[in-house]
């Protein structure tokens, strides 16, 4: 019973509401050519501007509009120069060691033997030989890591180098 008398309010309240809202909306029907006199100003002078603005060509009216203080970015672009200076620089005098053998043996002694010297090296592994490239222009230098590489039997030329 409570059931029934709970889905029967529901019902009446909805109802209720929606008769409300039927009032409300043929009412706003009613007045809806109702239009404020500052409105039908504004909508007058709307129609002035378009009637004259119908005389004019796209490029016209694009010319009446105000000039902008800026540059497209289209307009502007950055360029960079960069000169290859390296032939200008003076060349450096490097020396490169020509070795026999490319076993693990002879590349320790090798590294150990320019470590001793404290001669600064790049090592270039290739499949035939290492190749040894020395950061010195001194002659006698190279001269006595010779000598001490043929003490390990390690025969080495020495090939000089501008770079």
């Amino acid at each position: 019973m409570k059931k029934y008398l709970t889905v029967g309010i529901l019902s009446l309240l909805l109802l209720s509401l929606f008769a409300v809202v039927l009032i409300l909306v043929s009412k706003f029907k009613a007045n809806s050519n109702f239009i404020p006199e500052f409105a039908h100003n504004i909508n007058i002078e709307k129609e002035n501007k378009q009637k004259n603005n119908e005389n004019f060509t796209w490029q016209e009216e694009l010319a009446k509009w105000p000039s902008k203080d800026f540059t497209p970015a289209a307009e502007q672009f950055n360029l960079y120069v960069d000169v290859d200076t390296s032939d200008l620089k003076e060349k450096s005098k490097y020396y490169q060691l020509i070795i026999d053998k490319n076993d693990i043996y002879s590349v320790f002694c090798l590294k150990q033997t320019l470590k001793s010297f404290d001669v600064k090296y790049f090592l270039l592994k290739s499949s035939d030989s290492p190749e040894i490239f020395l950061d010195t222009d001194n002659k006698e230098l190279i001269d006595e890591i010779i000598k001490e590489l043929k003490k390990y039997k390690i025969n080495t030329q020495a090939k000089e180098i501008w770079l």
